[in-house]
């Protein structure tokens, strides 16, 4: 039975919910600003923070091409204490819907609407459409649902005198690209941190869980990490009809695809959670026309997901890899060659070429102390130049990586074939609570408390988990205290400084343990998207006020 708060609850998150679902707000376009003016307008009308107009606002995202910035607010009690709750108001593009375009934002007929498009449903979805207890819409589950609960909890909380402690949320664009909302948001919060004295106890998102089991609750203690890395192979030009004379750099760049695509050895596994392996998302020559010559380079970059791998260890093996890859064409080109010398009656010879694997680090500098100040001025000219063509969209970010790596080659001695190894934006570090040396006892016990809460409230299961697989804005919550890891991804960035940075000394000032608290969802990014309601309304908005209640000491 729901006592009187949440019956509150429930009617102040379906006035939030249903509004902020309204709001195109697709990402990495200039709909997401349309989201400021609806929060600002939700802050300026709480009157906790029409008296206190220095605990909300917006927060600029610097040098953002869209103008985007991030909204928060805080509710102050008595302590340092402070737990804080983010999540992300960006959503994906609606074309999947089709003839129920004009009601995928709609939630109140979204349900009937869909109806048309049941062609495209799964037996799940049209099960879960037809017993009524599911939300469909675009955005819903991911996640202005996890967005509209912690509002509605942060006015509940404004009204409460019992506080001891602070509760902030913070509302940040684009995760669903870059995540520049919420790499900017961290330097808002050590901010925050510094302005008000506080002491941050947790940091909680809302994404959607992932589960199969109506009967349990699925919570992350932490969030997988993801790795960009870029490949570039140059060959040595030659005429097919004097193919021996030149090394193709397809080659080269196939035989390391077939060793690392889909191979389990690079993927990451702690227990019984596992990351899918890494799998090749581009793989293209540079040649712009058809001549009867091998291209003189191949540009390949892959997605990698990790729960424990940093940037720098996935680097050197994958350095490891192209090593091999590079040897094994050497020798099947040596022993290809000897063959048609046998054929042609000529007499036995090695070809030219060695083993040559580099960083991006290393042919970067390579360039400076060949070229000096020269070049740095060069290659930030170059920069600007990408920076102007990507704003423009001209091109993405892994081709600029590519444009970059390319120039530095024509600075350094080294003319030979090899590959190159880097990354590209985005980066994504993985994190969890149980690799956090000394968690709070307080954490520890809060851990503890949830699933018997689960059961007792809600007669369900728990299932703590250690990584949310889906990527989200969590990974920026805390870091370890290792120089090697900042150096090892801006190093090896091409675009780093200039186009993408991560606020690495912020993150060591707020550092927290974090967790994952949101209802549960199905088909995030997709047409049949939804969100369960009883979790939207009802379990979701109870459990998250039980666990700031733990940690603010306030009576439940």
């Amino acid at each position: 039975m729901a006592d009187d708060r949440d019956v509150n609850l429930k009617e102040e998150i379906k006035s939030i919910f249903t509004d902020y679902v309204r709001i195109s707000s697709y990402t990495n376009t200039a709909g997401e600003r349309l989201v400021e003016p609806f929060l600002t307008s939700w802050f300026s009308r709480q009157d906790y923070f029409k008296e206190r107009p220095d605990q909300w606002g917006c927060h600029s995202i610097e040098n953002d091409p869209l103008g985007r910035h991030v909204v928060w607010g805080m509710v102050r009690g008595n302590g340092e204490d402070t737990v804080v709750m983010i999540h992300h108001y960006d959503v994906v593009e609606i074309s999947d819907f089709e003839t129920a375009k004009p009601f995928a934002l709609d939630i109140g007929k979204i349900n009937t609407e869909i109806r048309s498009m049941l062609h495209k449903f799964d037996p799940e979805s049209i099960r879960d459409l037809d017993s009524g207890k599911w939300q469909f819409g675009r955005g819903g589950a991911d996640m202005k649902a996890g967005g509209a609960i912690q509002l509605a909890l942060l006015e509940h909380y404004s009204r409460r005198s019992d506080l001891t402690g602070n509760l902030i949320v913070v509302c940040v664009p684009d995760e669903e690209n870059l995540s520049a909302g919420m790499r900017s948001a961290i330097g808002l919060l050590a901010r925050l941190k510094r302005q008000f004295s506080l002491s941050y106890l947790l940091m909680i998102n809302s994404e959607p869980h992932q589960g199969t089991d109506p009967e349990a609750v699925v919570l992350y203690e932490g969030t997988v990490g993801k790795l960009l890395p870029v490949v570039y192979a140059r060959g040595s030009l030659a005429h097919v009809g004097r193919i021996y004379e030149g090394l193709n750099p397809l080659h080269l760049m196939s035989e390391l695809v077939i060793r690392t695509e889909l191979e389990m050895a690079l993927s990451d596994r702690i227990e019984h959670e596992v990351t899918p392996p890494p799998s090749w998302l581009y793989f293209k020559d540079t040649k712009t026309h058809y001549d009867v010559s091998i291209p003189t380079s191949v540009q390949a970059y892959m997605s990698v997901l990790t729960l424990k791998t940093s940037a720098g260890e996935f680097l050197e093996t994958l350095r490891t890899k192209a090593e091999q890859a590079f040897e094994t064409v050497l020798h099947r080109m040596n022993r290809s060659y000897g063959q048609f010398l046998e054929a042609t009656g000529e007499s036995q010879k090695i070809l030219p070429w060695s083993v040559n694997v580099k960083t991006f680090a290393e042919i970067y500098q390579e360039a400076v102390d060949r070229s000096g100040e020269r070049f740095t001025n060069l290659y930030q000219e170059k920069l600007e130049q990408i920076a102007d063509a990507v704003a423009q969209g001209r091109q993405g970010l892994p081709q600029s990586s590519f444009e970059l790596i390319a120039f530095c080659l024509e600075y350094i001695e080294d003319k030979q074939p090899l590959i190159v190894i880097g990354l590209s934006p985005p980066y994504y570090p993985d994190v969890s609570n149980y690799r956090i040396p000394h968690l709070d006892q307080q954490i520890r016990r809060l851990l503890d408390l949830i699933p018997s809460f689960c059961r007792q409230k809600f007669d369900l299961s728990c299932r703590m988990t250690k990584f949310f697989t889906g990527i989200s804005d969590l990974s920026y919550s805390y870091l370890d205290d290792s120089a090697g890891l900042s150096r090892a991804v801006a190093d090896n960035m091409p675009l780093w400084g200039k186009m993408y940075d991560i606020p690495f000394d912020h993150i060591r000032e707020i550092r927290m343990p974090c967790i994952n608290i949101g209802p549960w969802g199905k088909d995030f990014h997709k047409l049949t998207e939804r969100v369960l309601i009883e979790d939207l309304y009802y379990r979701t908005p109870r459990l998250l006020r039980f666990v700031i209640d733990q940690l603010l000491q306030t009576s439940t």
